[in-house]
């Protein structure tokens, strides 16, 4: 880790004098023997100085993606500098066509390419792409907190997919963090249940053991003090809730300033995750003290009712409480909205809803007036237990 934190070697590309957006290479960890570097876009908001400091991001993208110029430009936008790089030995200049699929050019400096859900188990673990993926989010964070006019002290990683696995994974290594975002991507990979799980069965399992040690969020997250906003939807079909709250419960347990958004319907696309204000708000509230998420103290189900005990800086204007009959497969899953009740008795704030049957499967979300949404863990209904407590 202290060679990953040392400011790595730019090589320049080209800068747009519109945007001030930098195209850079830097240098990576060595393959197979051989120096790597990575592409990366690079944005400084035109106020930054010295005098004027700006917090900062590093942005890692997902499977099918790259070094996303327009993505550093939405925080740029909002006042954050802000570098994505890419993870697949690629430059995003130019699309190309192949075989009835999009792809970008790769360069002659690349590392390993992903195969697969850690296809490549067999290789040393210093070949593998992992290594490489976790390697060039931690060396970005080097780079761009070494940028006079960055505020060392308030930059924050957030990861869409298989960048959110990154994100899950370097929250708990990447002790100069001061915030995380993790969206779609979680921990707990190699429960069965998903294409990750697949991934894990076909390898031996002895490999498994030493590859969910490796690699899985699961296994760092309990080192991560970090504030995180765990942002997914209810019914993502690469990272399906039973993995993803696990995975914040484990932050949770760490920093109670941690978050849960979880959004019915939401698509699994980089667009629905851009367009989504929680992230942009929730790391507002941790770099420039604005208005923090709602802060759920209590969930209290009594028979067929469920209250949620909540304070917030800002008015909730409304709170849904999602129930499913069956959870089988939490991808298809059907939530069921039910409209809670919003109440204040002397100075505390609730929200409550009936429960429709018993034996069913639910969370609430609370919605400010601002749009953004926090959400209780999901939960299972148990009518032989007359109260059920949950600190979220």
């Amino acid at each position: 880790m202290e060679q990953l934190y040392e400011t790595p070697v730019v090589y320049p590309v080209s800068e747009d004098d519109h945007t001030g957006i930098k195209a850079l290479f830097y240098r990576g960890v060595p393959y197979q023997g051989k120096e790597t570097r990575v592409f990366a876009y690079v944005g400084v908001p035109q106020h930054a100085s010295l005098e004027r400091k700006v917090p900062a991001i590093v942005l890692v993208h997902g499977g099918a993606g790259t070094a996303f110029s327009e993505w550093v430009r939405l925080w740029m936008d909002r006042g954050y500098a802000a570098i994505a790089m890419d993870l697949e030995g690629q430059v995003p200049f130019q699309l190309k066509e192949q075989e009835g699929t999009t792809e970008w050019p790769s360069h002659s400096w690349s590392g390993p390419v992903k195969q697969g859900v850690f296809a490549d188990y067999r290789m040393p673990v210093e070949d593998q792409w992992m290594y490489h993926a976790v390697s060039a989010a931690v060396l970005a964070h080097s780079l761009i907190r070494s940028i006079p006019g960055v505020d060392k002290s308030q930059i924050g990683m957030t990861g869409i997919s298989w960048g959110g696995i990154i994100t899950s994974l370097v929250a708990g290594l990447d002790k100069r963090l001061s915030y995380a975002m993790p969206i779609y991507g979680c921990g707990f990979l190699y429960e069965p249940g998903t294409g990750y799980g697949l991934g894990f069965a076909a390898m031996p399992p002895t490999e498994a053991d030493r590859f969910r040690l490796l690699w899985d969020p699961s296994t760092y997250l309990p080192e991560s003090h970090l504030p995180m906003l765990w942002l997914n939807g209810s019914n993502d079909s690469h990272f399906p809730l039973s993995i993803f709250i696990k995975s914040y419960e484990l932050n949770k347990n760490c920093n109670p300033n941690s978050r849960l958004s979880l959004h019915h319907g939401l698509g699994h696309s980089y667009s629905d995750a851009w367009a989504c204000e929680e992230p942009y708000a929730f790391a507002d509230s941790v770099t420039k003290g604005n208005p923090s998420f709602v802060d759920i103290m209590e969930v209290d189900q009594q028979r067929d009712w469920v209250g949620v005990r909540y304070a917030s800086s800002i008015p909730v204007e409304k709170a849904i409480l999602y129930w499913c009959r069956d959870d089988s497969d939490w991808r298809t899953a059907r939530w069921e909205p039910i409209p809670a009740q919003l109440d204040e008795i002397e100075g505390s704030f609730t929200a409550s809803a009936c429960l429709p049957e018993s034996g069913g499967t639910f969370f609430m979300n609370l919605i400010n007036d601002r749009g953004w949404t926090t959400s209780t863990r999901v939960m299972t209904d148990n009518r032989k237990t007359s109260i059920l407590h949950d600190a979220t």
